[in-house]
């Protein structure tokens, strides 16, 4: 703060709109962290890349433990591989007017960019299928 001075209205509205009081030195302006691109809130863990699914506790499938899951195969996806999983989809029964948000699209989606079996999927703790679901939808609408 000791960089300003006090000064009366008059000081400021002097001749000619001039500011007399401060014999026109620079007013230093404040930035914000916001103006200046950094963010007010904390970055979240995953943040770096939401395709890389963390698990909370390591998954033990098949003999094999898994600590993340990756779904960079979204980025591979064509046609043909939608129409093959809206048949899969198709199949289980499972009715729904936006069958990409569901957990069962979510999940045939997965197995077919990770290359894991279905059972694979079937075990995983909610939270997990939920992660997988929300990268899933969030990658088919977002907005790029």
């Amino acid at each position: 703060m000791e960089n300003y001075q006090e000064m009366n209205r008059e000081d400021y509205n002097g001749a000619e709109g001039e500011n007399q009081g401060m014999n026109n030195q620079e007013i230093p302006v404040a930035q914000s962290p916001a103006a200046s691109g950094a963010s007010l809130l904390p970055a979240k863990e995953g943040d770096d890349d939401e395709l890389i699914i963390k698990f909370r506790k390591p998954y033990v499938f098949d003999g094999e433990t898994f600590t993340e899951l990756d779904l960079h195969g979204l980025e591979d996806l064509r046609g043909r591989d939608l129409t093959a999983i809206e048949k899969a989809f198709n199949k289980t029964g499972v009715s729904s007017f936006v069958p990409e948000s569901t957990t069962t699209y979510a999940k045939i989606v997965a197995t077919k960019v990770t290359g894991l079996p279905a059972e694979y999927f079937e075990d995983l703790p909610v939270g997990e299928v939920e992660k997988i679901k929300n990268a899933v939808v969030g990658f088919f609408y977002k907005d790029e």
